[in-house]
């Protein structure tokens, strides 16, 4: 069964695009200003009609809109205003107001797990995620290229399954191979391991190929 593949910080449409013609999965969009990925809304939807034009013989990616701590109403327009399919609220504010929102909206969220806490007391929330995200704990949000521990990410797919559980830190074209069969999740999501060196949001399009070949073996 082939691994899903989600590209996220996308900042420009050139970098969509690839994504789209690739066959990438799903797209993520950073709205979160202290992220040096981050795209505001307006900027955000240009990026979108100018990534997607033309390309109506490739199936349009699923758009997750990437949010820490966001306020409700600054979320909500996001919805409306991206078309987004799904939610993925970090930070320190409660998942439960974003789920309610997404269910509002007919949409999914993504549950977010940093670092490696003891499977014993995660509770999965009560609006259910439509899928579990594992991400290594660094200051701030995001993995910031950081492996998540494979050994631990293996167990948390047991022991969260049914729910699809993808695998997000230190992932690149050179590690994914490996990343895949040992910890076996839904999907993997990326994003410096896509991206030029130093060059924060711009993806390169052989770094996507050889992720979407990974994930497709």
């Amino acid at each position: 069964m082939a691994v899903g593949l989600k590209i996220c910080g996308l900042t420009r449409a050139e970098d969509l695009r690839a994504c789209v013609e690739l066959g990438v999965d799903a797209i993520g969009l950073n709205l979160w200003p202290s992220s040096k990925r981050f795209v505001d809304p307006t900027a955000a939807a240009e990026l979108l009609a100018a990534g997607e034009r033309d390309l109506d013989q490739h199936p349009a990616p699923t758009r997750v809109g990437v949010f820490v701590d966001a306020g409700l109403a600054d979320t909500e327009r996001a919805i409306a205003s991206l078309d987004l399919d799904l939610l993925q609220p970090h930070g320190d504010a409660p998942v439960q107001p974003y789920a309610e929102l997404a269910l509002r909206y007919e949409i999914g969220w993504i549950w977010v797990i940093r670092g490696t806490p003891a499977l014993e007391r995660l509770r999965v929330p009560a609006l259910a995620p439509a899928w579990v995200l594992l991400d290594a704990a660094v200051p701030g949000f995001g993995g910031a290229g950081r492996q998540t521990d494979w050994g631990w990410a293996a167990e948390a797919v047991a022991a969260l399954a049914p729910l699809p559980v993808w695998l997000a830190g230190g992932i690149t074209p050179d590690n994914a191979a490996q990343a895949i069969p040992r910890v076996q999740p839904a999907g993997i999501d990326v994003a410096s391991g896509a991206e030029l060196p130093g060059a924060a949001g711009h993806k390169q399009r052989d770094a996507i190929a050889a992720l979407v070949a990974a994930c497709r073996r």
